[in-house]
């Protein structure tokens, strides 16, 4: 009997804690009561006056990021007819990524990644440029006391004088170890301001920085007064209730707990709420009431609808791709969010279903401005304007950037006389409200009219990607002999672009009648991978079968030549090989539709409609192979080596990259210097730099501890530089980025070394392998479920550093021994009488193979451990050897100080 009670009161205590479970669960998470989510009256235009509920601007038609403290996105102006003006253009010296303000005389002010704020009139000229200390990624604020407030890289909120540029105060970020100190948070190695500029009731500067903190300052003295804390990196701006004192930010933490409500009184969290994604946008208040809405897309892809007053969620409806932009809300209450798949949504605000939708070619991550008409005004991944009437039809678009760097994926800002925005090429537009379709804008070939999208109806297309991520509905005739391939999935239906992904197990490539493997695993986890492209000098290409790599998301692909495209061989009288100058290749499988989602990960699905596309690229100046590489190595102390400069790099593909880091790969510098070469074949030695603030030249940055080492192979004007070994990147200070494959792809001239085409980026990074954030990896779609892959495609600028050669350090080297000790798996660099310094200098201890004349792969950028006096010379430099890698018989070592081989060893030394 006894048992029998212990038993039924061991049920019981189960089915209490499953009820009590279920009542906590049902109290947390559904939302009682009824809630208002249709819009207020705005913010009212009277006499020339702009009623905002905080002291902004009251004469500027777009005074901040989103135009107002609730963020809507929607300025009260109407424009009437065509304004009659010409559209301007004006050029900084790098990307933007920020988004404009404009006062009500048209003065438009705006930073850039060439770390310069600007102010421009109304006519496209420069009014005055103030410098930073780094780039700047955070919209300004106009204030009613004629000041305008911004936030740099450089960890400091600028307030100028909007009149002259001069500065009034500035602030300074909490350091990572200040956080730490007084907060008790361990946060990454970044203090930038990459949040807009928003502002509290009490004129307070509402600044978020990546330190996990928002800062509420003094708008006079810049003194802090709030200080709100979240859990990661806030690149959100928040929205403000000024009615119920609350204050609603997003952050970067990528689960569950992304979405604060604070109280702009106290500084106290109220409620923390969120999705399976992180949040970057900047929510939206349907309303000050106090049974409104916030709402905010994420980057798992859905738009969801939160109780104000209690974090709940109301509504969610999902898109096909992460969520990088800001919702606006139409004066109807309609909701109007873009979304990196390329689709402009129209949501009802009672329950989020899809209204309409416009779809486009290419990502967008630019959030969308309303003026008083209800014309909907965004940037696009295609350098275009769109412009789309209340309805979801096309009234305009304009092809601002013609650059290959196209991306918009700033902000447009809205003024009296028209749409303000900038884009990745550095230029800040100015186009009049409707000109194209006044007389002169039907006239300009630019400008495009609706109402249709610019689409097709129907089809299955692979589309030809280029590294900056342009979409191509027609492939290129020709190519060069070293360049990838990536073709992107499209698919159309009835005149809607459809969720779809490639099928791996049906997809099929072949080269010139070759069936090639897709994703060999084995390739790219091997010790060494660093091929043979161009092994035997007397015939023109020796070809390793190319290698291709399938998004993890199967929604493109790449086929990268290992080094040189294969082609059908003869040969000459002369005995030198040349090619046929022509490449095919055919891709075929299935696409897969009806998939379901988890997050952003989406599974399953049905077998869909098959494709079958063949490609023929014809090869420029595919001949024999002709000419040294034209870049000088030192093959004795004091000699010259050619050193080029690799910058500005971009990664587009998969697209969740430049919405994670778009201005961070924007602001990279790498130095490479040409060590070794016979000609045909190098290795390169890879340092970090950056932009000297008083000069703007690209100097070394001893403080950045990347190191890596790249092969290169040489032919026909055309450069490969590679590693196909793990190493390891900085992702811009903040996690260390496992590579199993890094690949850069270019044109040279043959004679000077000046770089022709921008290089092609083609890596691929081992996800299982990132700490903490690997695993989220996969539920975002960006790494393979199994393998943790992530197939990456990008590009960058590159040419040669300064005058393209150095001579080494003008210290003294001093007497440099080496001991290597292949059972230990170690080498070591003793350093006697030297006069580098490692707080001066980038040094490091570079092996390369003396039988294959490639790299011997070791742990050079974390792994290297560096030894100085107490007056801060470098004494010893000891590098560790990985385990899996086989000491060779003969090795070449060099001490490396910057990118110069300052000594070179041969091991085992001959006696």
């Amino acid at each position: 009997m006894a048992q029998t009670n212990r038993r039924k009161w061991f049920l019981y205590g189960i089915l209490i804690c499953v009820t009590l479970g279920l009542i906590v669960y049902v109290v947390r998470t559904i939302p009682f009561g009824s809630y208002d989510l249709q819009p207020d009256n705005g913010i009212a235009f009277t006499n020339g006056t702009f009623e905002y509920r905080v002291p902004l601007d009251r004469s500027s038609p777009w005074p901040r990021f989103r135009n107002n403290s609730q963020q809507t996105g929607r300025t009260a102006y109407k424009p009437t007819d065509t304004a009659g003006g010409r559209p301007w253009v004006f050029q900084t010296g790098k990307g933007i990524f920020s988004s404009p303000v404009i006062d009500a005389e048209g003065t438009v002010y705006i930073g850039s990644a060439d770390q310069y704020f600007y102010a421009i009139d109304r006519n496209g000229r420069l009014k005055w440029k103030f410098a930073t200390g780094e780039i700047i990624d955070s919209a300004a604020l106009l204030d009613d006391t004629g000041r305008v407030y911004f936030g740099s890289g450089d960890a400091h909120v600028y307030a100028l004088n909007r009149r002259t540029g001069t500065m009034i105060w500035k602030s300074a970020a909490h350091s990572v170890e200040a956080v730490q100190a007084e907060y008790g948070l361990q946060t990454y190695n970044v203090n930038w301001f990459e949040g807009n500029m928003g502002m509290l009731p009490g004129g307070q500067i509402i600044a978020p920085n990546d330190n996990y903190l928002t800062y509420a300052l003094n708008r006079d003295t810049g003194e802090r007064e709030i200080v709100f804390v979240s859990n990661e990196m806030n690149w959100s701006l928040p929205a403000v209730n000024t009615r119920t004192n609350r204050m609603f930010s997003g952050s970067q933490f990528v689960a569950f707990q992304n979405v604060f409500a604070f109280n702009t009184q106290t500084g106290e969290n109220e409620w923390v709420s969120g999705g399976l994604g992180s949040n970057s946008g900047s929510p939206l208040l349907t309303s000050e009431k106090e049974n409104a809405a916030v709402i905010v897309g994420g980057f798992d892809g859905i738009v969801r609808a939160y109780a104000q007053d209690s974090g709940k969620e109301l509504w969610q409806t999902g898109t096909r791709d992460h969520i990088y932009a800001s919702p606006a809300q139409q004066a109807d209450g309609t909701i109007i969010q873009p979304s990196a798949d390329g689709t402009v949504y129209a949501l009802h605000p009672e329950d989020g279903h899809i209204l309409w939708a416009y779809d486009t070619l290419e990502p967008i991550r630019s959030s969308p401005a309303i003026d008083g008409n209800g014309v909907i005004y965004v940037g696009s991944g295609e350098g275009k304007l769109f412009a789309i009437n209340p309805d979801g039809t096309l009234r305009w678009a304009y092809q601002c950037i013609s650059d290959v760097r196209n991306d918009m994926n700033a902000s447009p800002g809205l003024g009296f006389d028209g749409i303000y925005i900038a884009g990745e090429s550095g230029e800040i537009f100015f186009i009049p409200y409707d000109y194209p379709l006044s007389v002169a804008g039907r006239n300009d070939p630019r400008a495009i009219q609706g109402p249709g999208e610019i689409l097709p109806d129907e089809g299955i297309f692979l589309v030809w990607t280029g590294p900056f991520g342009s979409l191509q509905p027609e492939a290129p005739e020709q190519i060069d002999a070293n360049q990838p391939i990536t073709f992107s999935l499209f698919v159309r239906h009835a005149g809607d672009t459809v969720l779809s992904a490639i099928d791996p197990d049906t997809l099929q490539i072949s080269v010139n009648g070759t069936d090639i493997a897709i994703d060999p695993a084995e390739r790219t986890d091997s010790a060494d991978m660093s091929g043979s492209s161009a092994e035997n000098l007397n015939s023109a290409y020796s070809i390793d079968e190319p290698l291709v790599l399938l998004a993890a998301h199967k929604r493109f692909v790449s086929i990268i030549p290992q080094e040189f495209w294969p082609t059908v061989m003869d040969s000459d009288s002369d005995g030198a090989s040349e090619t046929s100058g022509e490449v095919r290749v055919r891709i075929r499988g299935h696409i897969i539709v009806d998939q379901s989602r988890f997050g952003l990960k989406f599974y399953g699905g049905d077998t869909g409609a098959a494709f079958d596309q063949t490609f023929t690229f014809q090869l420029n100046d595919a001949g024999s192979i002709a000419g040294d590489l034209p870049y000088r190595v030192a093959r004795n102390a004091g000699e010259p080596a050619g050193v080029i400069e690799i910058s500005r790099l971009a990664a587009p593909n998969p697209t969740m990259l430049p919405s994670w880091n778009q201005i961070g790969f924007d602001s990279l510098h790498y130095l490479a210097g040409f060590v070794e070469s016979d000609g045909h074949r190098a290795v390169l030695w890879v340092i970090p730099g950056k932009l000297d603030e008083a000069t703007g030249e690209t100097v070394v940055a001893p403080e950045l501890k990347d190191r890596f080492a790249l092969n290169a192979d040489y032919a026909n004007g055309l450069l490969s530089m590679h590693a196909y070994t793990p190493f390891l990147l900085s992702f811009i200070g903040s996690w260390d980025m496992p590579f199993a494959a890094y690949r850069l792809s270019t044109r040279v001239d043959p004679t000077t070394g000046a770089i022709e085409r921008r290089p092609e980026l083609n890596a691929l990074v081992l996800g299982d392998e990132l700490e903490f954030y690997g695993k989220f990896l996969k539920i975002m779609g960006m790494t393979d479920f199994w393998t943790g892959h992530m197939p990456v495609f990008g590009g960058a600028n590159a040419d040669r550093w300064h005058t393209g050669q150095v001579r080494g350090p003008t210290a003294a080297v001093g007497n440099v021994q080496l001991t290597v000790d292949p059972a230990a798996k170690q080498a070591r660099l003793t350093v006697q009488n030297g006069r580098i310094k490692a707080e001066d200098h980038v040094v490091g201890l570079l092996l390369i193979n003396a039988e294959t004349g490639r790299f011997l792969p070791a742990a050079y950028a974390r792994g290297m451990r560096i030894e100085s006096d107490t007056d801060g010379y470098v004494t010893s430099i000891e590098l560790p050897l990985r385990d899996d890698v086989q000491v060779p018989k003969t090795l070449r070592a060099y001490y490396m100080v910057d990118t110069y081989p300052a000594r070179r060893f041969d091991w085992p030394t001959s006696e």
